[in-house]
């Protein structure tokens, strides 16, 4: 008789309901392995990922996105675009786990942990890690995209996907789109009294 299947993931994580995440925000610290890369290799990698990915979502939030929410509106648009980030953090998110490369940099602060000791800047981060895990959250979402935070919270770490992972990732999806949605529709409203502006002057 085979052996009873572990309750936890391949990534370590167990898994949980989508009501239990902000339970349990804490990210874990990867496990020990390889000798990470040099600091200098570090940085590039981390440069040149969020400079392109960076230019992406530039193009993303405040052309597309905010195109599509003022021209159908912010129940429908809004609704579209909130599937659209949903299929391009998640694609996003399954290609940068098979990479196996933290270009994100999500993994400095696992490192961060595993240190005997710590600089006072590297023990606030991990003080406010450990104590406020949901602000960490809000401001990844508001600042960055699902893909990040979801990235964050897996601090590292490239096992599979757990539904915990899944489960911070829909939110994350919830709480930007949400927070983009309001601010594409004033972006968009901005534009167009701009526009009817400079054409009323030129007229």
């Amino acid at each position: 008789m085979s052996a009873a299947p572990s309750s936890s993931t391949a990534g370590g994580h167990a898994p949980i309901e989508i009501g239990d995440a902000f339970a349990r925000l804490n990210p874990h610290a990867a496990p020990a392995g390889a000798t990470p890369p040099r600091l200098w290799q570090r940085l590039a990698q981390i440069g040149t990922g969020h400079a392109l990915y960076a230019t992406f979502n530039w193009v993303f939030d405040n052309i597309l996105y905010v195109y599509v929410v003022y021209t159908l509106g912010v129940l429908r648009g809004g609704a579209l675009m909130m599937a659209a980030s949903f299929v391009q953090c998640a694609v996003t998110l399954i290609v940068y786990q098979r990479m196996r490369i933290d270009w994100v940099g999500t993994g400095l602060l696992a490192e961060i942990r595993a240190k005997p000791t710590r600089t006072r800047v590297e023990n606030a981060l991990v003080w406010a890690s450990n104590r406020h895990p949901g602000v960490i959250f809000t401001l990844l979402c508001v600042f960055q995209d699902p893909f990040i935070t979801a990235a964050y919270f897996k601090q590292g770490s490239f096992g599979r996907l757990s539904r915990r992972d899944w489960a911070i990732f829909v939110a994350a999806v919830l709480v930007s789109n949400l927070y983009w949605i309001f601010v594409a529709s004033l972006i968009g409203q901005a534009v167009a009294v701009l526009w009817r502006f400079i054409s009323g002057f030129w007229s």
